[in-house]
């Protein structure tokens, strides 16, 4: 411990309005200190809630601390009450000065302080064990405190602090484990390990995804920017995740955004921040740009990303290069990533109400692609169930049997959930097929807890007598003509609607209506349907 001037003198008058510590009574201070420590814990600001309570229960002016870092690190301060006469950057240079000498000796100073006749100070490090001779101890930082008097040259004033300094500098050690912990896991969480996604070709194999697979395949071979929109449960990010593993642009690392409104937050989770740039940041953490570079970025639910972080996004699309928060650096960080967007909001209508910037739209969308719900590609759905099945247990060999498939293409079903949905329902109807039959690994209709068509049937042929009773022969027969061809407007209407979901294929349509393929064609003859309008159709998508 190294003490400029003395002790206290014998004598010496206190100035007025500064506290006398009584020091026949610790335990209240320290109680005091503890639940600072603690209730700081919560919001992150435990260094700074320890400051404030030592100035409380010291009578201090000021506290500062900052953290072990290359060069000085980011200062944390209480309240400040400058002597008078002393300008504010007079006051910082000299704290500056003195836990610079403290983290250069890691050792405790006192002293006056060199601009007023009376005031002191006191400088302590702060270790992360409590044994500083220990090997494994490490200096994590360093404190501040000043006062009006002569408080911090007297011995158990010093002795205090230095109790409150080894207690701070385990917590600062202990957060810094945990926040290095959690680092980990996150990018653990974020980072594709090739275990359950599909491949692309398997993804992109029907008929539907044609112009998908083109559009894909061609962006391969580029660094171009790719943005997947469609409805939830579409499976933008297995999509994503797939085209990246097929370029073999790794690492794939996935940012799920709008998870915070808060700058510093979304920031040091993209971009990384420097030990103590903000509070609570007590370790230093790189961002997911950082861990994802030379490979691919997917950014979940862009469309909720704030526009203020969508301005630290946009500069990174345009030159690829980023500055963690509290980075002191000359030049800025480099990160090089294909950077693949998804989201299920409507991103025109999200511009309109400049809710999300077209600049970066644009910057995100140089290949857009919109997958579509699974409603409108039900001709794929026994493809997708055979894959998913097999994909799930490939040994078992599970089938789908000639009903289970003309029920999950009912087009009664809305598939409002996509992909997700039938992914969930084949779980269901699995585990009861198994349950049902362990021999058999056949999946049929009555496995699925789907809701029944709710329709309403044709009404009965006594009803149908009963609406043409009465009158002469003439006026009936009329009727039945007038009422036949309704019938038939509605049924060329349904079959029409049916081919144009199948895109003009009559096996799959004749499947969807319950009807053999002879007769569909039978009934198009003679409603006058041609299928070759929703074949050109299907070409021109």
């Amino acid at each position: 411990m190294t003490v400029e001037g003395g002790t206290l003198p014998p004598g010496c008058v206190i100035p007025p309005g500064v506290p006398v510590i009584d020091d026949s009574a610790p335990w209240p201070r320290v109680r005091s200190v503890i639940d600072a420590l603690v209730s700081g814990l919560r919001s992150g600001r435990f260094i700074e809630e320890a400051l404030e309570a030592l100035c409380v229960e010291l009578g201090a002016s000021s506290a500062w601390s900052t953290l072990e870092t290359k060069g000085h690190g980011p200062l944390h301060r209480s309240r400040t009450a400058s002597f008078e006469g002393v300008s504010p950057a007079v006051l910082a240079q000299h704290v500056t000065e003195v836990l610079g000498r403290v983290q250069g000796e890691r050792v405790t100073t006192a002293g006056r302080v060199p601009y007023a006749d009376v005031g002191s100070y006191a400088a302590v490090p702060l270790w992360s064990e409590p044994d500083t001779s220990a090997k494994t101890c490490e200096f994590v930082g360093a404190m501040y405190l000043e006062f009006a008097g002569d408080q911090g040259r007297q011995p158990e004033i010093l002795a205090f602090i230095e109790a409150v300094a080894v207690l701070l500098g385990g917590m600062i050690a202990q957060q810094t484990r945990i926040e290095t912990t959690s680092e980990d896991l996150m990018v653990e969480r974020a980072t594709d390990r090739h275990e359950s996604y599909l491949e692309l070709d398997q993804i992109l194999a029907p008929e539907s995804m044609r112009s998908i697979r083109e559009e894909l395949r061609a962006a391969m071979q580029s660094g171009a920017s790719i943005m997947i929109l469609g409805e939830s449960g579409t499976g933008k990010t297995q999509l994503g995740t797939a085209f990246a593993r097929a370029t073999r642009q790794e690492p794939i690392v996935r940012a799920t955004l709008g998870m915070a409104d808060d700058l510093n937050t979304i920031t040091s989770e993209l971009f990384g921040h420097e030990r103590g740039a903000f509070s609570g940041a007590v370790s230093k953490r790189k961002g997911l740009v950082e861990h994802a570079d030379g490979g691919t970025l997917i950014l979940d639910e862009v469309l909720n990303l704030p526009s203020n972080a969508q301005k630290l996004l946009l500069d990174f699309t345009q030159f690829g290069l980023y500055r963690p928060l509290g980075y002191q650096g000359r030049e800025p960080k480099t990160a090089k990533v294909r950077l693949i967007s998804v989201t299920n909001g409507d991103v025109q209508q999200a511009i309109k109400e400049r809710r999300f910037r077209q600049d970066l739209y644009y910057r995100l969308a140089t290949v857009p692609i919109v997958l579509p719900p699974l409603r409108e590609r039900r001709q794929d759905i026994p493809q997708i169930a055979t894959l998913y099945l097999h994909h799930v247990d490939s040994q078992a060999g599970w089938e789908l049997s000639a009903d289970a498939l003309d029920l999950l293409t009912s087009p009664h079903l809305p598939w409002e959930g996509n992909i997700r949905e039938l992914e969930a329902v084949l779980e269901r109807a699995r585990n009861r097929a198994r349950a049902s039959d362990r021999r058999d690994p056949i999946i049929d209709a009555g496995h699925f807890d789907l809701p029944a068509d709710t329709s309403s049937p044709p009404p009965p042929a006594a009803e149908w007598s009963d609406a043409f009773e009465g009158g002469d022969i003439a006026t009936r027969w009329q009727k039945i003509l007038e009422t036949r061809d309704d019938l038939e407007a509605a049924e060329k209407a349904v079959i029409e609607e049916t081919l144009a979901a199948c895109e003009g294929f009559v096996a799959r349509a004749a499947r969807v209506l319950s009807l053999s393929r002879t007769g569909l064609i039978s009934r198009m003859a003679t409603l006058q349907i041609e299928a070759d309008q929703f074949r050109r159709r299907r070409r021109e998508r």
